[in-house]
């Protein structure tokens, strides 16, 4: 079968939706399937790369928002190559089903998450927040082939749309357990972070961008800094887009005088982040939004506590030790850090998320169509 993935974004670029796509293309590649990624530069990389059993064509690409728009002759290009076009919100997916009703493809969109009206908690200015929810409605709404769905958590969102329950599938992304396990070697965030041996770290570890609710745990810092035990500090390893996002965090850590408790690093390479995760006190995952949550998935998986939103999917894949705050809610988050320096955490059943289960059902849908 002939397989063509249509993204905004795929590896070197760095995030939880260009893992998926990598681990698509590489394991149906492994299982015999024609593989092409059609993907944009974002990464740093323009032209064709053969690599892990399937070819990624990167493309030079003009932007929209931030988001990369993927030429409309090369998704048909390759549309008419493949058997089976399957897309992602949001930018992606116009050009992606243009191509797969010209050629009479079946189209599949990946649906990560739908913010349908926290678009207004996210974006401060309404008239943008209106504009990203309707453009949001527009993409979800075209008529796919088949809407693949994340986690029970977007499966609501996007009935919300009122799209068709039964053409909705899901499918749970996997983790890499080669790489996330209890026995993996810790690093020292100490010497990340240049702090004493001594001191206990909570552990944040992703984008500094408005859903990922940063902002949101440097409130609930600043409110109980004088109330820490002591050795406790916070650690946060950020990527460096959005540029304005990091610029707001490190505006915030000195305008509420958190210079002596918050420290912060550039992400490491992607094979260092388990051992320095596994070295944390606890991870905290302050999303105000999340369609799956790979960090939490991932670093559950290492035995590590974590405090957690109830945004979203987290509640459907974090377990371990575990504490719940009431999403967005500074002051619970606040005494949930508090809770936590007790070692006061509950306890769910470890999950497991894998990635041949998915590949399984994904390729029983392609085979479907096709």
């Amino acid at each position: 079968m002939k397989i063509c993935f249509i993204t905004e974004h795929f590896p070197p670029h760095i995030g939880g939706v260009e893992i998926v796509f990598a681990e698509y293309a590489k394991r149906l590649a492994q299982r015999g399937h024609q593989v092409r990624v059609v993907t944009s530069n974002s990464g740093g990389i323009i032209g064709v790369k053969n690599e892990g059993g399937f070819e990624t064509h990167y493309l030079d690409c003009k932007s929209f928002f931030g988001h990369p728009l993927i030429p409309q002759d090369e998704a048909n290009r390759h549309a008419a190559w493949a058997d089976i076009i399957h897309t992602t919100t949001y930018t992606a997916a116009m050009p992606a089903l243009k191509a797969a009703k010209k050629f009479k493809k079946p189209c599949i969109l990946m649906v990560h998450e739908i913010l349908e009206k926290k678009w207004f908690q996210v974006e401060k200015n309404p008239l943008k927040a209106l504009g990203f929810l309707f453009f949001e409605w527009f993409v979800v709404k075209k008529d796919y082939t088949f809407w693949q769905v994340i986690s029970q958590a977007t499966k609501k969102d996007l009935l919300k749309y009122n799209v068709p329950e039964k053409k909705i599938q899901l499918i749970y992304h996997g983790i890499d357990y080669s790489l996330w396990n209890p026995q993996v070697q810790e690093k020292s965030l100490t010497k990340l972070f240049d702090l004493e041996d001594a001191c206990k770290i909570f552990l944040y570890n992703g984008r500094p961008g408005q859903t990922k609710g940063i902002f949101l745990l440097l409130e609930a810092i600043k409110k109980i800094r004088n109330d820490l035990p002591e050795n406790f500090k916070f650690g946060f390893i950020l990527s460096q887009k959005p540029v304005a996002g990091k610029k707001r965090f490190e505006k915030l850590v000195s305008e509420y005088g958190l210079e002596n408790l918050v420290r912060a690093a550039a992400i490491p390479a992607y094979l260092d982040l388990p051992p320095y995760r596994k070295n944390a006190f606890a991870f905290i995952v302050p999303s105000l939004t999340e369609g799956f949550g790979f960090s939490a998935a991932e670093t559950c998986t290492l035995g590590v506590p974590i405090i957690s939103s109830n945004a979203g999917s987290l509640p459907e894949v974090v377990s371990g030790k575990v504490l719940f705050f009431e999403n967005g809610n500074v002051d619970d988050l606040a005494e949930k850090i508090l809770l936590a320096t007790k070692n006061q955490f509950d306890t769910i059943p470890q999950k497991k998320f894998d990635w041949e289960e998915a590949i399984n059902k994904a390729e029983a849908i392609y085979k479907e169509l096709a």
